[in-house]
């Protein structure tokens, strides 16, 4: 398997999964396994996306996929109470 088919299977891996991928890095780790490695998107989520082939039946060994969602955006609008105690005139949330 070359460079540019490892990098091809990687992508077709990463897209059947609803990702957009951007490849990181792809080598080859000692004589049989190409590894190749994203970054991976999807709405509110983000994270990597790291593959392992065998270099000669193109087979995939293994998956490292931690893809995860963004906690909070900055226009959340949740209004959890409590800062810690709040003396003076900061006594009240808005």
């Amino acid at each position: 398997m070359t460079y540019k088919e490892a990098v091809n299977l990687g992508f077709s891996q990463c897209r059947s999964r609803g990702y957009e991928c951007r490849l990181k890095d792809a080598d080859r780790k000692g004589r049989d396994v190409w590894r190749v490695k994203f970054n991976a998107f999807t709405r509110g989520a983000r994270g990597h996306l790291h593959l392992d082939f065998d270099a000669y039946s193109r087979r995939l060994l293994r998956v490292d996929e931690k893809v995860k969602g963004r906690r909070h955006d900055w226009d959340d609008d949740d209004h959890r109470r409590g800062r810690g105690k709040k003396k003076g005139h900061a006594r009240w949330d808005d």
